[in-house]
């Protein structure tokens, strides 16, 4: 067990709108998510940086000072003998610490730094009422110290730690043991990312030893660390209204030769129930079921040595005890380079869209892609030229003053208008045929690889900041390449089997749980200029009340029930609109459904399939979703509600970009990039879940709202009133999430999708929502 950085009070967002969320409601609302996110998973598990509120981090005090705590006493020899040689090698700057506890170590540092002239220290710590103990002390003490805390995680930390450049970043008493190699893996990538070229790190890393000495550190005779773990139990009685008997708790601490790591867990001597009754959900623990806390693990720099040149730093110096059981790790984090709008990193994500959009077209015959199958999509060719216009017209617009590089830029300016030509017009037009449209994609693109090269020498231009510019071409076509999906996915007669189908093998775990939402603010929408479009900003503070949630999107088996019901046959489920639209569609189920001898069926592009209960229902309307909803007693979320549910992290008092945070997807995260032409059945990916719990928000099927498409407040049009603004107030409902066929570039929790309320052609489902009484 080592001190871990936690929950904390920070502003919601900078400047005029910061709004504090350090209150005790909030704290304690993150607390009850985490302890349900933790009881719910298999094997169960609670957060180890829940230990360190008050009592917890007093007794991890007393912990440090035990007999059998070797780590404390080892990195304190180390600091005691090498505190001016690392003052020596890092030169003047600020020292931050992360998990700062009572910052006894860390005063070696301090009084090195001090000897010196006038020092700030930075101390970061989970518990505000520990730290300002700490800061009220070394204030006392250390008059010339300037003492400016930050009471946070270390997520909600790192961006304020630019303002204290240079600096070197302390993360003591290997704390950084209790991440998991893929926690350890984000961490340090956030770091490089957080610090500036000639920052430092400092890192505590607990050496692997015999196994006694590890084992008795973490189990002491005294019954400490028992106490310890017992205060986690004692906590959730206090603060979330358990009655857990903690004497039915044992404490077990054994090392993981296997994975070089302790591990600490919570065996029940006796079948308990955790009942959180306020969040209406009810635990029972089964004699001898244990809890995992939390691990630590142990390193081996000779063979396994952790690799700082992968997180943009360099090597300085390692520092060990006598006794070679603990080692700090000096590193410099070398300059960063301007990869954002790099070349290469341009035309790799633009050739990967590409990529896959003639992937995507390749089955296609020349008539397939060149008629128009349905009113409501283009002729295939005409996205084609139209993507090629676009990347060709935004690029010149940014680089060359809007110099045009296409000769024919003004007819296909006036053909690939998608303002001006409805699609139901578009097959009227002089378009290009198949190889045709192919040649000027490959035009267009050969002269975006030029322009990319000359980015860096451009005049400045805010369609080149961060290269956005690109981003917003390869983001358009990955869109258009989804469009012609829903085309695809609309010929009758095509059977469409492309080599690359990959059927998941998975098992449905079914669930009808509903997620209580706490009342609170949250901040809503964007303030990225990389790559969010111009409807996502800017970010604001969103106030909400208390509300219920699906934990997945409706399945085929629950619409099933409303059809069976006679759902479609009961005008009071119906909006006086959606009334409207079901008389003169004559719908009766979802669009793909087929009943075939009595038996359900669903057409996949061609392929007539038996319909999978498990999987989100999809090709609905919204007006479909929203008599759904009435039917079950609930009604679709806003999408504020959407979005605080994937978004926010109450424990970092801060946004993700992705519900399961901010790594970018894979296929154990979210079923994205047209891969599996299906959406995965519901409790598949429990990986990819939010902060709350609520599985499967990215990727599936896009996810209908209640909210009409609107500007937020303080909206500014960039870089064209055609994306966005021309849409405003015309009726289009927001769908969240993206859907299967979304490429992984084109989607995030900010990202909205808009469309009319009676589509059906989209991959579109939703969930449902419900107001607390």
């Amino acid at each position: 067990m080592q001190a871990v950085p936690e929950v904390a009070s920070m502003p919601l967002v900078s400047g005029d709108r910061a709004r504090e969320s350090d209150s005790a409601a909030v704290q304690r609302a993150a607390f009850a998510q985490a302890v349900i996110r933790g009881l719910s998973a298999r094997p169960r598990s609670l957060d180890c940086r829940y230990l360190y509120d008050a009592h917890g981090s007093a007794l991890f005090d007393r912990i440090t000072r035990l007999p059998e705590y070797y780590l404390s006493r080892a990195e304190s020899e180390i600091l005691a003998r090498s505190a001016a040689r690392i003052r020596d090698l890092v030169g003047a700057g600020a020292v931050a610490e992360l998990g700062a506890g009572s910052a006894v170590k860390t005063r070696l540092l301090l009084d090195a730094w001090l000897q010196r002239g006038p020092a700030t220290y930075v101390p970061i710590d989970i518990s505000r009422e520990h730290l300002a103990v700490t800061c009220a002390a070394l204030r006392q003490d250390l008059p010339q110290l300037a003492v400016c805390e930050i009471a946070g995680s270390y997520e909600q930390a790192l961006p304020r730690l630019a303002a204290h450049s240079p600096l070197c970043l302390l993360f003591l008493g290997s704390s950084i043991g209790n991440l998991t190699h893929q926690q350890t893996d984000v961490f340090l990538a956030s770091l490089g990312e957080a610090l500036a070229g000639g920052d430092h790190f400092l890192l505590g890393v607990d050496l692997v030893k015999d196994v006694g000495s590890l084992e008795r550190a973490y189990a002491d005779s005294a019954g400490v660390t028992a106490r310890f773990l017992r205060n986690l139990f004692a906590r959730m009685n206090r603060e979330l209204g358990t009655a857990i008997d903690l004497d039915a708790i044992e404490h077990v601490a054994y090392f993981n030769r296997e994975m070089a790591q302790m591990e600490i867990s919570a065996r029940f001597r006796r079948a308990t129930d955790i009942d959180l009754a306020e969040y209406g959900r009810r635990f029972r623990i089964g004699p001898g079921e244990a809890i995992h806390i939390e691990i630590s693990r142990k390193f081996d720099l000779e063979r396994n040595p952790l690799s700082p040149e992968r997180y943009g730093f360099e090597s300085i110096e390692t520092f060990r005890d006598e006794q070679q059981r603990f080692a700090l790790l000096l590193w410099r984090r070398r300059a960063k380079q301007t990869a954002a709008s790099s070349p290469v990193r341009i035309m790799r994500q633009l050739d990967a869209v590409r990529a896959q959009t003639l992937r995507l077209i390749a089955p296609l015959t020349d008539q397939q892609l060149t008629c128009q199958h349905n009113p409501l999509m283009s002729p295939m060719v005409w996205d084609l030229g139209h993507i090629a216009n676009y990347e060709e017209q935004w690029i010149a617009r940014a680089l060359y003053g809007n110099r045009r590089l296409d000769r024919d830029a003004p007819r296909n300016d006036s053909i690939y208008d998608s303002a001006r030509h409805p699609r139901v017009r578009r097959a009227e037009l002089a378009l290009l045929d198949r190889d045709g449209a192919l040649r000027f994609l490959q035009a267009t693109r050969d002269a975006a690889r030029v322009a990319s090269s000359h980015c860096e020498a451009a005049q400045p231009n805010p369609l080149l900041d961060s290269g956005y510019v690109f981003a917003m071409v390869a983001q358009h076509e990955a869109q258009h390449a989804e469009t012609m999906l829903q085309a695809i996915q609309l010929i009758a007669e095509l059977h469409y089997e492309p080599y690359w189908r990959r059927d998941r093998e998975e098992l449905g775990r079914p669930s009808s749980v509903e997620v209580l939402i706490p009342a609170g603010p949250f901040v809503m929408g964007s303030d990225d200029r990389s790559c969010a479009y111009d409807n996502e900003r800017p970010a604001h503070v969103v106030e909400l009340p208390a509300y219920f949630i699906d934990e997945v999107p409706v399945t085929n088996r629950d619409f099933l029930g409303f059809v069976e019901d006679g759902g479609y046959q009961r005008p009071e489920l119906w909006s006086p609109e959606g009334r409207a639209w079901l008389a003169q569609s004559g719908a009766a189920h979802p669009q793909q459904w087929r009943r075939l001898d009595g038996i359900w069926q669903e057409r996949h592009f061609g392929r007539e399939v038996p319909l999978r209960l498990w999987q989100p229902v999809v090709h609905v309307s919204w007006f479909e979703a929203d008599a759904f909803a009435r039917w079950a007693g609930k009604r679709l979320p806003t999408e504020a509600e959407w979005e605080k549910v994937a978004a926010w992290d109450l424990e970092r008092g801060g946004a993700r970009r992705y519900p399961w945070g901010d790594q970018a997807p894979s296929s154990s995260l979210a079923n994205l990039g047209q891969e599996t032409f299906a959406p995965a059945e519901v409790g598949t990916l429990p990986a990819g879940a939010s902060f709350y719990g609520c599985e499967q928000m990215i990727g599936d099927v896009w996810e209908w709202t209640a909210s009409e498409f609107a500007p937020y407040p303080g909206f500014e049009m960039f870089p064209y009133a055609e994306y966005s603004a021309i849409h405003f107030g015309k009726g289009y409902k927001v769908l969240r999430g993206g859907s299967w066929a979304t490429n992984a570039v084109a989607i995030r929790n900010t990202f909205r999708n808009w469309d009319h309320p009676q589509r059906r052609q989209i991959f579109a489902g939703f969930r449902c929502a419900r107001s607390v009484e």
